[in-house]
Formats: structure tokens, C-alpha cells, sequence
């Protein structure tokens, strides 16, 4: 159980028509905590997210966001409480500038600290290209526009879907080494990721997905990689 409990996620499926994409899904994560979701494709992980963020299909269960049950609020509801998503494929307007992309995140958002003041310190190349079209930058680049834009809605908690999919090693290290920094504000931070190695590495717990149910979950440095690879691939 986490400590400071932001999520709760208890006894949750997923259904798509008569296709059940989750079984009974349990998962929390806490405040200023790290959670690693991992698990090959197809194994349910962008389903999750969507389900926490109001967006799945049929959902039975439980979902609790700081001990309310947010299971069946729209999703705008559920960022204005203190949540927010960072998508797979970052979903940029490309023909907006870097700021007018950002200034979405601080619009539907909460109100708090976190201003375009503590982004620039955070990202200094996007204040640099401010004013550029954000279909323009590089891919690194919009994955930082879009990690900016969910954090300027000052979130509690922050889900982040498959963050270095397509991106250059160099980039990605440079964008995980970001992660700890947002840790550090006492964001709660769910991490879905192909990228086993990278995921573990900054986590303080993981769970591993297999066909839509949790197969193995624990403290990274308590399991060992053949026992992920097991989890993960069901061998």
C-alpha cells in the first residue's frame, strides 16, 4: 500500500463490447511516488490509463483519486481534481506555437505553483522556441511540449503513456532524467512503458501486465530480470 495514497485502482475490468481488455485490475500509487506499469503490447497498459482518465470503455470496479471515486466522472472533471495525462503520441497542435500548446495544459488545469516561470527552468530549449510552431521541433522537443503542457496544470498526479516510444536513446535519457525532478514537487507519477530497463530504473514499484491481469508486482530491486522477463512475456 502506498503512503500518502493518491490512486486507488481496485478490482477493475475493462470491457470493449464483450472483449474484456483488463481482469480485475489492483494497483495505488502515492504521493511523490514513482509507479512503473509494464507489459508487452496488447497487454493492457494504454487501457488502464484510459480507464483512470475516463476514457475506456466499460468500466467495472473501483477508482479512487485521493479517497473520492472518480469511476464514471468525464474526464475534464477528473483533471480539474489534479490529474492529467501525458499521451502516446503527444498530441500537439502542430500548427500552434510551443506556448499556445502549453497554455492549453494551464488552462484546464488546476491553479498552483507550477507556472511558465518553473517550466522554462525545467525545459530552457522550449523557451528558446516559444514562439515556434510545435509541428516544426523535433520529436524529443514535442515529447517535452507535451510533458510541459501536462505540467502546467499542476497535476497530483501525472500518467505518462509510453513517454519514449520513437525517440532517440540520447533523448529519452534526457527526458527520464526529468522524472525525478517532477518526483521531487510530490507529484505522483504512473509511468506505462515498453522500455523495461528505463521504466525500472526510476521507479519505486512496478507492476507487470500480462493479457489484462497483473502477473508480477514488487520493488525493482527486489525482482530480477529473469523473473520480469517471465512475468512479462508468460513463459
Amino acid at each position: 500500500m502506498a503512503t500518502n495514497e493518491l490512486l486507488s485502482v481496485e478490482g477493475v475490468s475493462v470491457f470493449y463490447d464483450k472483449f474484456r481488455a483488463l481482469d480485475r485490475i489492483d494497483i495505488n500509487v502515492g504521493a511523490g511516488e514513482i509507479v512503473s506499469i509494464i507489459g508487452a503490447n496488447g497487454a493492457g497498459k494504454s487501457t488502464l490509463l484510459k480507464a483512470i482518465i475516463g476514457q475506456a470503455g466499460r468500466v467495472e470496479g473501483r477508482i479512487q483519486f485521493e479517497g473520492e471515486n472518480i469511476l464514471g466522472r468525464a474526464t475534464a472533471d477528473i483533471v480539474a481534481a489534479g490529474m492529467m495525462l501525458v499521451p502516446e503520441g503527444r498530441r500537439l497542435f502542430p500548427s500552434l506555437t510551443v506556448e499556445e500548446n502549453l497554455r492549453l495544459g494551464w488552462a484546464v488545469g488546476r491553479k498552483g505553483e507550477f507556472g511558465f516561470a518553473e517550466l522554462w527552468r525545467l525545459f530552457p530549449a522550449l523557451e528558446e522556441r516559444k514562439r515556434q510552431k510545435a509541428g516544426s521541433l523535433s520529436g524529443g522537443q514535442q515529447q517535452m511540449v507535451a510533458l510541459g503542457r501536462a505540467l502546467l496544470a499542476n497535476p497530483k498526479l501525472l500518467l505518462c503513456d509510453e513517454i519514449s516510444l520513437g525517440l532517440a536513446p540520447l533523448v529519452v535519457n534526457e527526458l527520464y532524467a526529468l522524472i525525478p525532478r517532477v518526483k521531487e514537487r510530490g507529484i505522483g507519477i504512473l509511468i506505462v512503458e515498453q522500455d523495461i530497463e528505463r521504466s525500472l530504473a526510476v521507479a519505486d514499484r512496478f507492476y507487470c501486465l500480462l493479457e489484462g491481469r497483473v502477473s508480477l508486482a514488487g520493488h525493482p530491486r527486489e525482482a530480477t530480470r529473469e523473473m520480469v522477463m517471465k512475468h512479462y512475456f508468460g513463459l
